[in-house]
């Protein structure tokens, strides 16, 4: 172990000579362009500079997972901190609005760091066991079973995951598609969280075994389990492996202090991502492996990187597709996250057409521009974004203007010994929406469209892959479950399609609460208009909280936060939901 160590730790030689503070900083990879500048091909047998890109290479994908760790142990002490004065009702919600990091990752590792495997956290520090491999062992490997897993990961087993793309799979169409997907979305609903594909088919497996989906499931009154807020726990005598980089760690001295260390270590991040994506592609193009003593790509990424294949090529696909249009490019390279990059290129077939929605791409929350590259009239959704940004000023102010009201009216209705008797509408609360700015009237402010989800249907085309059993399980799961009647509130949540309102959440849930614009204490009515649906978390810890506040000007739900608004314009609710388009990025078969 020791001597993997020493290879694992040679990313550091690599930086001596490297431009190690704008690697450490998120400034502009500037030592990329110098290694390609020539064409590889053109490059001799026994070139210098072929090793140096190698070891280039090395640096980044092992630097990467270095700095995956470090973020996912800070994010472990975020988890613990209250993120209500940033507007975000959970900790989910941070990730994918505030980092653009995928929840799902940041999860899997997060179990690695709470768990009481040491010895495979350490074989992780020491370069023996890749990253993508000790995430699978929580909940799967017993503490005396450790050794027996890291040995059988170094013996061979680096390639793809258990269940990857070796396992017997169906391809579907047509209604067993429809079926398939249908089924996928209402574990999702069940289970109230935004599970992969193959999760879902797992979980949908799980339930058919059993005859039966867990009654607990089906309560919409049901609590949800209690998050893990336990502490990351580090190896005593494993050295952080982002250390050379970024320092000894050290626990955040507060809110203020952990976002801006988790906004560095992002930064630092998506430039290593980015400048990984496009060697890979470089030494693809050439076959440079092949002089490093490797017969295929997969080969030298499995065994020199200590990378998954699959995600090395979801690494070179996402570069491919950010180097198809030179501005989107540039601007990954002045901080644009990479995952809002490879949104826009696939909502974008002209450079003009990039343009414009680049222009946007501030304005739009995270899971508002996932919805857009599902709308196949992606054009027209781009008209009525600007044409919404262009009234977006004017419903803010009054939104807020109209929200001190009736916090005004609020104050006539508190209790004598100065508790407040309404909820969040007290007196003296927290501002809520952006600060004035002259020179940017849209400062602090995003737009969203309030319209049904896009589903699929028989005549979309799209195929869908699932391991034998799936489609019988899903037909038994949409014939057995049965949701709660639309009777009374029950319309509005059927009508909301169970999903929160609040636009940086879109949670899926049947335990949606049905929350009043206008309180009935200040003469709201029961009427459907003055009636919004919201998950528990932002309805009790954000509306009720006093951090977030919703109001209806002329035909948009204004949504104010600590600093910031999303105004969302609603959908006729009579308007059908579009068909689901597949939304892919042309790519070259060279594998």
């Amino acid at each position: 172990m020791q001597t993997a160590r020493g290879a694992f730790m040679s990313f550091g030689d690599v930086n001596t000579w490297m431009d190690r503070d704008a690697l450490r900083v998120g400034a502009a990879a500037s030592f990329l362009p110098g290694l390609v500048a020539d064409a590889m091909e053109a490059w001799l047998p026994g070139d210098p500079r072929g090793e140096r890109v190698r070891q280039v290479a090395r640096a980044l994908a092992r630097g990467s997972a270095a700095i995956d760790l470090r973020l996912a142990r800070l994010c472990c002490s975020i988890q613990q901190l209250d993120l209500r004065p940033l507007g975000y009702s959970s900790f989910t919600a941070f990730l994918r609005e505030e980092l653009c990091w995928n929840p799902s990752w940041q999860r899997r590792l997060a179990r690695l760091l709470r768990s009481d495997l040491e010895l495979i956290k350490a074989a992780v520090v020491a370069g023996v066991l890749p990253l993508t491999r000790a995430v699978d062992a929580p909940g799967r490997v017993a503490v005396d079973d450790q050794r027996q897993f890291i040995e059988a990961a170094v013996s061979g087993a680096r390639g793809e995951p258990p269940g990857g793309s070796g396992s017997p799979r169906q391809v579907l169409t047509g209604d067993d598609a429809v079926a398939v997907r249908q089924g996928r979305r209402l574990v999702r609903l069940l289970v109230g969280q935004r599970l992969p594909d193959r999760v879902a088919d797992r979980q949908m497996l799980s339930w058919h075994a059993r005859g039966e989906v867990p009654r607990h499931l089906l309560d919409p009154t049901r609590a949800p389990p209690p998050p893990d807020l336990s502490e990351a726990r580090w190896p005593d005598d494993a050295e952080d492996p982002a250390t050379l980089l970024f320092g000894p760690w050290t626990e955040p001295r507060g809110l203020a202090d952990a976002l801006r260390r988790a906004r560095g270590l992002m930064a630092a991040r998506r430039k290593r991502r980015a400048a990984l994506a496009r060697l890979l592609e470089e030494v693809r193009r050439c076959w440079r492996f092949l002089g490093w003593g490797f017969s295929t790509f997969d080969d030298w990424v499995r065994h020199d990187l200590d990378m998954s294949v699959r995600t090395a090529y979801r690494i070179r696909a996402e570069g491919r597709a950010i180097d198809r249009f030179p501005d989107l490019s540039s601007a990954v390279d002045r901080g644009l996250p990479p995952e809002r990059a490879l949104a826009l290129a696939r909502l974008a077939d002209t450079s003009e057409e990039l343009r414009r929605w680049l222009s946007l791409a501030e304005h739009l929350p995270a899971i508002e521009l996932q919805r857009a590259g599902a709308d196949r009239g992606r054009r027209d959704r781009r008209r009525r974004y600007e044409a919404l940004l262009l009234d977006a000023p004017g419903l803010v102010q009054r939104a807020m203007a109209r929200r001190q009201e009736r916090l005004d009216a609020a104050a006539l209705t508190e209790t004598g010994d100065g508790g407040p008797g309404l909820a969040g509408w007290v007196a003296g609360s927290r501002p809520l929406g952006p600060r004035p700015d002259p020179n940017d009237p849209l400062a602090g402010i995003a737009v969203a469209l309030d319209e049904p989800e896009p589903v699929g249907d028989a005549r979309s085309g799209r195929v869908v892959t699932v391991e034998p059993g799936v489609l019988v399980a899903a037909r038994w799961l949409l014939a057995t479950v049965r949701l709660p009647p639309a009777r009374g509130t029950g319309r509005i949540r059927r009508r909301a399609d169970f999903t929160c309102a609040n636009p940086e959440c879109r949670r899926r849930t049947l335990r949606v609460h049905v929350h009043h614009l206008v309180p009935r204490s200040l003469g709201g009515t029961d009427d459907d208009d003055n009636l919004r649906c919201l998950c528990p978390s932002c309805h009790l810890r954000l509306v009720h909280g006093g951090f977030m506040a919703i109001e209806h000007v002329d035909d948009a739900d204004v949504f104010l936060y600590p600093g910031r608004a999303v105004v969302v314009r609603r959908a006729d609710p009579a308007a059908p939901a579009r068909p689901l388009s597949r939304g892919r990025i042309p790519r070259r078969r060279d594998r």
